[in-house]
């Protein structure tokens, strides 16, 4: 990750080094930030609670596409820590095919682990620019 925002909070430093750690796909890694009863969403698709949902979901991805997080901003009050980034997937399939996905991320912090994290994105374009479909099929 380049150019950095720095942080002012040792949460703030933990969520920046989180989100570097995307770009190497260790989930073992990544899920070692998260509580045993953390829930994680990126809405509009269904929430995941605690680490074996987690775990799954974070398996979906990186069997799909390659991600790096450029982090532009991030602020925090108190225990809730708020980031404007850009995360970039890019295609297993195609690896010539990187989607820049604008995302505006909310994490809840406890005790050095991420208790709760909300992730707000435009999920058309991350699924147009891969070809491929990460919603949930509905029922009819």
């Amino acid at each position: 990750m380049s150019d950095m925002p720095i942080a002012y909070s040792d949460d703030e430093t933990m969520v920046l080094e989180f989100l570097d750690h995307w770009e190497g796909g260790n989930i073992d890694v990544l899920l070692g930030y998260f509580a045993e009863g953390a829930s994680y969403i990126d809405m509009p698709l269904p929430p995941r609670h605690g680490k074996d949902q987690i775990r799954m979901y974070l398996d979906n991805v990186f069997s799909a596409f390659a991600v790096r997080i450029e982090t532009l901003n991030i602020a925090s009050r108190d225990s809730v820590i708020f980031t404007e980034r850009v995360d970039y997937l890019q295609s297993n399939a195609d690896p010539s095919v990187v989607v820049p996905l604008p995302v505006t991320g909310v994490m809840e912090v406890r005790d050095g682990k991420i208790v709760a994290w909300r992730d707000y994105l435009d999920l058309r374009t991350a699924e147009e620019g891969l070809g491929i479909t990460i919603r949930p099929i509905q029922n009819a």
